[in-house]
């Protein structure tokens, strides 16, 4: 019994410095001259009730599920964008986030990266590479897959 309570305990610290040294590579990178940032708060997103992004996806479904949305972006810049680069490469071999999908075309390539807590998504991150900039998208809250199905289906039922 005090085996199992001491790997438990191990097991969570491990998962609570993780997370921490993530929350340190956004403040590193929100403090970079070269990289620009918007910070989207809950408060702003609760005033978007049927927020439509281009491709047609009703985000606002998920606004009361939404805790922030940060978005990183460096253009130009060669030297942040391969700190940029290796820390998502580093974060993506790391077992804390899932690869939940990969997009590559040409010079460009999109992942997309989900941390779950139990059957919710805590902190999704869309990190977009192309040959002289770098973007990363952090949507953090607490959603499950099935809403995110909700906000994807009204965009392709518009296709049919």
């Amino acid at each position: 019994m005090k085996t199992k309570i001491t790997y438990i305990i191990a097991l969570f610290l491990v998962n609570i410095g993780m997370l921490h040294a993530q929350e340190k590579l956004f403040n590193k990178l929100a403090d970079n001259d070269n990289v620009s940032v918007v910070y989207i708060s809950k408060a702003l997103l609760n005033m978007i009730p049927e927020f439509e992004s281009a491709g047609g996806t009703d985000i606002g479904q998920l606004s009361d599920k939404l805790e922030q949305i940060e978005i990183y972006t460096c253009e130009g810049d060669t030297k942040t964008i391969n700190v940029m680069r290796s820390e998502m490469e580093s974060l993506t071999k790391s077992k804390t986030y899932e690869s939940l999908m990969t997009i590559k075309e040409k010079k460009q390539s999109v992942n997309f990266l989900g941390y779950k807590q139990n059957d919710k998504f805590k902190d999704l991150i869309m990190y977009v590479n192309e040959d002289q900039s770098c973007t990363i998208i952090r949507i953090k809250g607490s959603f499950t897959s099935s809403d995110i199905k909700k906000v994807v289906k009204p965009s392709t039922d518009k296709t049919k």
